[in-house]
């Protein structure tokens, strides 16, 4: 699954994200790119659950 992250702008931010997702699921596979501020996600979670992981993050994000 792959989100847009428009705030997303270094990486801190990125790392934040990375760490957000990974609480959920230990096991998750998560890229970012944060020159198109994508954030790729493989995870057994649902899409809502890692989209909300992001926002706990503080980071708006949207289904790419």
């Amino acid at each position: 699954m792959i989100f847009s992250v428009p705030k997303m702008s270094c990486g801190h931010c990125t790392s934040a994200i990375e760490n957000g997702i990974k609480a959920k699921d230990p096991s998750a596979v998560v890229a970012t790119d944060l020159e198109l501020r994508l954030v790729t996600v493989q995870s057994a979670l649902e899409q809502a659950a890692v989209q909300q992981a992001i926002v706990e993050a503080g980071y708006d994000a949207s289904v790419a």
